[in-house]
């Protein structure tokens, strides 16, 4: 048994102040914000009994009491003054400021095992040994910025934008960059020749930009050599020793990431701004994306170093519409509202400094997202099958028998074997089956207001994604022995169907589901427990069994989620007016109601969107990808009262 308590508490306070001259031509502004999030988290676990038979009832689980403690400040503060004035057709705006940030956070962690007291289950008692850890981490931005806005008989407008940002997850000599950015604007509709057009088409707008901003969402001390101080894990004299690890190599071209954006763009309005389109074209290029560097000796006996190793291309666009009208109707006025987003991207890396094209690193030209695997062939039906194809390189352990039932793959080499390459010029039969960057997203948003009652719907999706499923939650005992089984997993290959002595021993539902039947044109293979293991890594070059990704078990990851229904009723200033109140809302409010996506029964789709430590092809894991905490489901009733 055991107890979680966590507590977390957040208070937040800011000041602003304005000084203004001139009949607000010239205005100072300062604002400053601190936050303060603490948290303390308590678990205990007990000892329990469970039974795995009438006279074999045995202890299970831990004795242990662990506490957590920690907090976080941040602070930021803005200082900028700003210059508005209009002449004639002209209009100016300018801004000039300074910004900056910090954050600092702390944690302190205890533990020890052997409780004593199941009803008083803490650190204090507890016999065992106290485990200790504690993590101070901080960070600093320091930078100025400017804007300036110029707007010459509201038809062209021009704007100039810029930081210089200094950080401190950055090298002192490499801290500080340079971002500026620029657009223009050109409204047609207001032109003297658009004339007539503007009864229907009231608003044209197209717009243009070129910017750049610097990236430093990174680790705190990544241009830092750490040391960690930890315990052992073997006796040595009967302890476990104090260690502490080597630094791991940091590089010298360690800096911010620039993230350079082209944009081209068109605003249209129709009947009065009834219906409203958007579209957008944009090309971002990422220099200097910070991720490990080139692959390097594994004589060497260090991981590659984070640096700025390889520039990154995307190329997408976006499209938005909207529709706005009021009809009337029982003689009230009934206000429908609508939107609709779509968007789509392509990313390519265009530099990495990988010569042999690995397939465990970047290369130019590569898609993010892609995913290299096999191509399915169906079962192994006959032991003749099996003799013609070798497919012993890639069984798990090398320890399972490839028998009548097992998966076949495409032999792309025709070389009779089915082996994977590590590169791209020599892939052997692996090839690019899938990419598991989102595709196609959108949202949906529907309002309408009639007589006091609000109506609000927002959903929400991914038109297109490829999902490779890596956990037991999909494989079950293909994975591990002791997963279990799940409904979808009852479509396995069955060579014969059992006898009449051996159904007798099977129940009647067990028989209903044509489990003792034969089943050759199964979805999935053989029973085979750790067919599916993927404790060997889940890398293309560590995977094998059902953890190589492959076309058959490819899964279609789009969705349509309902993200949110609102429902109110406002009353305005009347009976309630004589009791000071102005306007009362009350509503219902449901999140994440229901979603439609073939995955759905195995995992939530939309917690597993956008997985980014999947995009970079050298990182290696064995989490099983999938194993993700599912959206929650939410309803709530609220009421809004004004005086």
């Amino acid at each position: 048994g055991g107890r979680i308590n966590d507590e977390i508490s957040m208070i937040q306070t800011s000041f602003n102040g304005e000084l203004s001259f001139l009949d607000r031509m010239i205005r100072f502004n300062a604002d400053y914000s601190i936050r303060r999030e603490t948290q303390n988290y308590d678990r205990f676990q007990t000892k329990y009994k469970i039974g795995f038979g009438p006279n074999d009832v045995r202890e299970e689980g831990t004795n242990n009491a662990y506490r957590w403690a920690g907090y976080e400040n941040y602070s930021v503060l803005n200082a900028y003054a700003t210059f508005e004035k209009s002449l004639g057709k002209h209009a100016l705006n300018a801004v000039v400021g300074y910004n900056q940030e910090y954050s600092k956070t702390e944690w302190f962690s205890a533990s020890k095992d052997k409780i004593i007291s199941a009803s008083l289950p803490t650190i204090a008692l507890a016999t065992g040994e106290a485990v200790v850890d504690e993590g101070i981490t901080d960070w600093a931005v320091r930078g100025a910025f400017y804007r300036l806005n110029y707007i010459f008989d509201n038809k062209y407008i021009v704007e100039l934008n810029g930081r210089y940002d200094g950080s401190s997850k950055f090298p002192k000599d490499d801290r500080f960059g340079f971002f500026p950015s620029a657009s223009a604007a050109w409204r047609v509709d207001k032109e003297n020749f658009w004339g007539s057009l503007g009864n229907t088409i009231d608003l044209f707008k197209i717009r243009g930009s070129y910017g750049s901003l610097g990236n430093q969402f990174v680790s705190e001390y990544g241009y830092i050599a750490t040391m960690n101080a930890n315990r052992g894990s073997y006796l040595i004299d009967g302890t476990l020793p104090q260690i502490v690890s080597s630094p791991p190599l940091v590089s010298a071209n360690y800096t911010w990431e620039e993230v350079s954006t082209r944009n081209l763009g068109v605003d249209l309005g129709f009947l009065q701004r009834r219906v409203t389109l958007s579209f957008d074209l944009y090309n971002r290029a990422t220099k200097g994306m910070l991720t490990q560097g080139r692959d390097l000796p594994d004589v060497l006996g260090a991981a590659e170093p984070k640096e700025n190793a390889a520039d990154l291309e995307t190329k997408g666009w976006e499209l938005s519409l909207g529709f706005e009208n009021e009809f009337t109707v029982a003689g009230k006025p009934l206000r429908l509202t609508s939107s609709f987003i779509l968007s789509d991207s392509r990313s390519y890396i265009t530099k990495f400094d990988n010569p042999n094209r690995s397939l465990t690193q970047y290369y130019e030209g590569m898609e993010l997202g892609e995913i290299w695997g096999l191509k399915s062939d169906g079962l192994f039906q006959t032991e003749e099958e099996i003799a013609d194809l070798d497919q012993s390189s890639i069984v798990p352990w090398g320890a399972l028998s490839v028998v009548p039932g097992w998966p076949r793959y495409v032999d792309l080499d025709n070389n009779g074997a089915i082996e994977k390459g590590l590169t791209v010029d020599d892939p052997k039969d692996l090839s690019v089956i899938g990419n598991i960057t989102p595709r196609m997203r959108f949202g949906i948003n529907l309002g309408a207001e009639w007589n006091g009652f609000d109506f609000r719907v927002f959903l929400q999706g991914v038109g297109k994604m490829d999902f490779y499923p890596l956990h037991y939650l999909y494989w079950g005992f293909y994975q591990q022995p002791y997963a279990g089984g799940y409904q979808h997993l009852t479509d396995f290959y069955r060579a014969t169907s059992e006898s009449d002595i051996d159904r007798a021993k099977h129940s009647q539902s067990y028989l209903d589901a044509g489990l003792a039947d034969e089943n050759t044109d199964a979805y999935f293979p053989v029973l085979q427990a750790w067919l599916a293991d993927r404790n060997l890594g889940e890398r293309v070059d560590e995977s094998q069994g059902l953890a190589i990704p492959q076309t058959r078990y490819m899964q279609d990851a789009s969705y349509l989620r309902l993200k949110n229904i609102t429902v109110g009723y406002t009353l305005h200033a009347g009976v309630l007016g004589r009791v000071g109140i102005s306007k009362l809302r009350i509503y219902v409010s449901g999140e994440n109601l229901t979603e439609w996506s073939k995955i759905k029964n195995y995992f939530d789709p939309e917690a597993i969107t956008d997985n980014v430590s999947k995009l970079d092809p050298s990182l290696s894991s064995a989490n099983g990808w999938g194993y993700a905490y599912p959206f929650q489901r939410r309803y709530s009733f609220g009421i809004d009262v004004q005086f």
